[in-house]
């Protein structure tokens, strides 16, 4: 059974009959969509009155055994207690993996996986911890840091893009492990403020042979987390390292893993540069998508992580604290934000951009 019903009294949990089309014929939301608290702000944002909302007795319970799962979820799992600890242990772990990776080591993967499967699983169901992967304190911590995001961004992609479980916790790994021939190249090397000479920039490249020559033969590795940690700087147009393969050359766990690196490095203070705005790294994605990265991956990725954001409290250029309101589908690094009792739309309003994620 159908209902329609006044914007005025939509309710969190209610689920859309039919589409939601603007006035100007844009879609807003597909039927079948579960509403949350901000959707009623975006409605009367763009002047929608009324919504069919599916009212059967079936749907509504439904509707309200998402809410309580949602709810448990969200006391299980969002505590920031277990997530630091958790944390704080595959941290050690991997410091421990990556100065003994110094020497010959064995790699010890069953306990790199158990380490990190519950802060996995808690990134799938609190996916707002993506927006705050930017590191910006001790960078001689970064690599460490650099390893998890990774990881965390690489498994969570591969769930957006639907691949099979098994598959997702070797990304996961290789997300972990993609830099650790970096443990292998001259600190003088690493900690250089300058730009690199060409020698010292062959020798860094290096770091994905050594890498792979490391984890070859490691067991609870497959053959494809091995290639990612040797191709994950390779590109698609043939300008990668190291050996400049080409698009269908490239393995699938590569691409997934070259796309978290990218963004994690770039939204993240280096010793040669500050940190860069998150949108601004998106649409750098989104360019790189023509001819280097994978662009079915950096769609999905942009797409999804954008939606992650609505609703968070953002810092504009121009100094004002705003909260996003909307995101366009079709322009996802542009969205609407509220500023007090203004809307601006990033769209059209050209001057403006956000800044900073400030939640």
């Amino acid at each position: 059974m159908m209902a329609m019903i006044s914007i005025k009294k939509l309710n969190p949990g209610m689920v859309l009959k039919d589409n939601v089309y603007s006035k100007l014929g844009g879609l807003l939301y597909k039927k079948g969509t579960v509403l949350k608290d901000h959707d009623q702000e975006i409605l009367f944002a763009f002047g929608v009155e009324s919504i069919s909302i599916n009212n059967s007795e079936k749907d509504t319970e439904l509707s309200k055994d998402s809410q309580r799962v949602n709810k448990v979820l969200n006391q299980n799992l969002n505590t920031t207690n277990n997530y630091s600890q958790n944390y704080h242990r595959l941290f050690q772990l991997i410091s421990r993996i990556l100065k003994s990776a110094q020497g010959n080591p064995q790699i010890p993967i069953i306990e790199l996986r158990n380490t990190c499967e519950p802060l996995l699983e808690y990134t799938l169901q609190n996916p707002k911890i993506l927006l705050n992967l930017h590191y910006n304190d001790n960078i001689a911590k970064y690599d460490i840091v650099h390893a998890i995001s990774v990881g965390l961004l690489s498994y969570t992609i591969s769930t957006w893009l639907e691949i099979e479980q098994g598959e997702r916790m070797q990304i996961a790994l290789a997300g972990l492990l993609h830099d650790i021939g970096i443990s292998r190249i001259p600190n003088r090397i690493l900690n250089k403020t300058k730009s690199l000479d060409v020698f010292e920039q062959e020798e860094i490249r290096k770091h994905t042979i050594y890498g792979y020559q490391m984890l070859k033969g490691t067991k609870g590795i497959n053959e494809g987390a091995n290639l990612a940690v040797l191709q994950h700087h390779e590109r698609s147009d043939g300008s990668g390292y190291p050996l400049h393969l080409k698009q269908e050359q490239i393995h699938i766990y590569s691409k997934i893993i070259a796309v978290a690196d990218v963004f994690h490095a770039m939204v993240s203070r280096r010793s040669y540069r500050e940190e860069l705005p998150f949108f601004y790294v998106l649409e750098q994605l989104i360019k790189d998508s023509f001819g280097k990265l994978d662009p079915i991956i950096v769609q999905t990725f942009v797409s999804m992580i954008t939606q992650i954001t609505i609703g968070s409290r953002v810092l504009l250029n121009s100094g004002v604290e705003g909260n996003i309101l909307f995101i366009n589908s079709q322009n996802p690094t542009r969205p609407w934000v509220r500023v007090d009792d203004q809307i601006i739309n990033l769209e059209i309003d050209t001057q403006h951009f956000i800044k900073e994620i400030l939640d």
